[in-house]
């Protein structure tokens, strides 16, 4: 294969030269840390220093790309000796992890993402890692996710074949999934489950106003760390899934997707008195009626779930199909619904163009049959949830406001039961200000009541969070306000126990560099990107980085 790339870039013409290109992203991070010791209790003995970096590599030559990502952390102040025992405060890497290192010294660094990509006329061949998707993602979906700190990939060989009008994708891997967190401490680093993935996918384009697809996938998840795995674990396929999907473009002034897929589950994910299968659909239709977008879509998962069920404990899914929910309000409660094992829905969104390229206003309105009690559900008995947004966009040179506001209600079954209500607004905006100086403004507010929860019931909460920065040409300085009453958020304030508030420094030094400095805290809490949602922890304490190319 490599000679073959090399002959095909000799016959396109001289070679300048390969091209390099590092991205460097480095953090140092001061966490202050509550607990104390019995005696002194007024030293902060447990505070620590973490210090992650990220180094990306690429290098290309004619037909050939090749990338490394090298991912490396370092804890410091994390041991001592006490009477002349050592106490390691937390532990960094597991016993048994492969790490060039020897035992007691708190640093990792791991080769976590190597690739050599050839792009050829009609395909692209990727040996190595690389990020997958299949329609819209109910049957395979790793991509990378950085609001959320998730980056697992697909480590093996993975072909997009392109003869005429088709597409043919097929993939055979193991996941791999990052072992340093870039946003999120690092503690008990281990090495991978290399769960076991193969795949394929074709589609045809321009048949008409349609472009259609079909797609089946492969799961066999291990339950042994390293390759070690394929000895230790026999091969079997622990969930199969097939699936099609049709596009159309047009018709009836409309544009349509439709996707649908089964899941079959063999005996590792097998449930008491539940079907071996299960199956998702997905709909979506677009109309452009004069100044209005209408989108409309729905969905029905019933057992989609159980094939991420095994990856729980490593914070990452495989299957990540549309929601139709609002990310930006999920809390704990109704996380449930996103990650539902059985529940239907629909969605409606009317956007108009009020003033062309500056003035969108959107309502919106989306439904949901949430039959699944199970997991993370506080309920005991099926739901019925209506949500009720509507806001606006508004874009003007250096001017942008960005407005939303709704209400949810979780109506559950029966008269006993309750209901769990939420109440939510956000800002966004940005304008100038004399001097050169350009001011931003970002603030959310949500309040929550629970239904009846019995032994868990929890009192009604609100919280917010805002932000309001002030830049003038290369430097940005910020201040962030946090407060939650949310008994169920594992964080404490620096101003008072449920009061957060910090001040960042962002300096840009040249146009491919970003320095930062954070000092204060900032709350933890639920954040959802793409379909997924994780739990981030709070901070508290210094936080210095830069990010640059060269």
């Amino acid at each position: 294969m490599w000679w073959w790339g090399m002959a095909f870039a000799q016959d396109a013409g001289e070679s300048k030269g390969p091209s390099v290109t590092f991205t460097n992203d480095v953090e140092l991070r001061y966490w202050q840390v509550d607990q104390r010791l019995p005696d002194p209790d007024d030293v902060p003995v447990f505070d620590y220093w973490e210090q992650v970096d990220r180094l990306n590599t690429v290098v290309s030559e004619g037909i050939f790309t090749a990338s490394l990502q090298l991912d490396e952390v370092a804890l410091w102040a994390n041991r001592y000796y006490l009477d002349d025992v050592l106490f390691v405060e937390r532990e960094l890497v597991t016993p048994g992890t492969p790490t060039p290192f020897p035992t007691g010294v708190d640093v990792y660094l791991n080769p976590e993402k190597v690739s050599g990509r050839f792009e050829l006329p009609h395909a692209t061949i990727v040996l190595g890692d690389a990020y997958v998707a299949f329609g819209r993602g109910l049957a395979l979906n790793l991509n990378r996710n950085v609001d959320i700190d998730i980056d697992t990939s697909l480590q093996g060989v993975k072909a997009v074949l392109r003869p005429g009008a088709w597409d043919l994708t097929l993939v055979a891997a193991t996941a791999n999934r990052q072992q340093v967190f870039q946003d999120n401490p690092n503690i008990g680093i281990y090495g991978d489950l290399r769960h076991r993935v193969a795949g394929v996918r074709a589609e045809r384009f321009g048949l008409g106003p349609a472009n259609i697809g079909a797609h089946g996938v492969v799961y066999d998840f291990v339950e042994t760390t390293g390759f070690a795995s394929f000895a230790d674990d026999p091969v079997a396929a622990d969930a199969i899934v097939g699936g099609a999907t049709t596009e159309l473009i047009g018709v009836a002034g409309i544009d349509w997707f439709v996707e649908g897929d089964v899941y079959s589950y063999g005996h590792d994910l097998a449930l008491p008195d539940t079907s071996p299968l299960g199956y998702a659909g997905y709909l979506s239709a677009a109309g452009y009626p004069g100044p209005f977008v209408i989108l409309v879509e729905g969905k029905r998962y019933l057992g989609v779930e159980r094939v991420n069920s095994k990856l729980t404990p490593e914070l990452y899914e495989v299957s990540v199909g549309p929601t139709l929910e609002y990310e930006r309000v999920i809390l704990e409660d109704t996380s449930a619904a996103v990650n539902s094992n059985d529940i239907w829905g629909a969605r409606v969104q009317v956007d108009w163009t009020a003033v062309p390229g500056k003035l969108v206003p959107y309502v919106a309105v989306a439904t949901f049959r949430d039959l699944d009690t199970t997991g993370l559900h506080f309920n005991d008995v099926p739901e019925t949830i209506g949500h009720l947004t509507t806001g606006l966009e508004y874009i003007d040179g250096d001017r942008a406001v960005l407005f939303n506001t709704g209400v949810r209600v979780d109506d559950r079954d029966g008269n006993t039961d309750g209901a769990d209500r939420l109440v939510h607004a956000d800002l966004s905006t940005n304008f100038p200000l004399p001097g050169g100086l350009l001011a931003y403004v970002s603030a959310a507010s949500r309040y929550f009541a629970w239904g009846v929860n019995g032994d868990l019931q929890q009192a009604p909460f609100g919280d917010a969070e805002s932000s309001w920065g002030l830049t003038r040409g290369k430097v940005t300085g910020t201040v962030s306000l946090d407060w939650t009453a949310n008994p169920l958020v594992r964080s404490t304030g620096n101003l008072s126990d449920s009061v957060y508030i910090g001040g960042e420094l962002q300096v840009k030094p040249a146009r491919a560099w970003t320095v930062k400095a954070f000092y204060g805290a900032q709350k933890a809490g639920i954040r959802c990107s793409g379909g997924q949602c994780r739990t981030l922890p709070g901070f508290e304490g210094l936080r210095l980085s830069a990010v640059g190319t060269f």
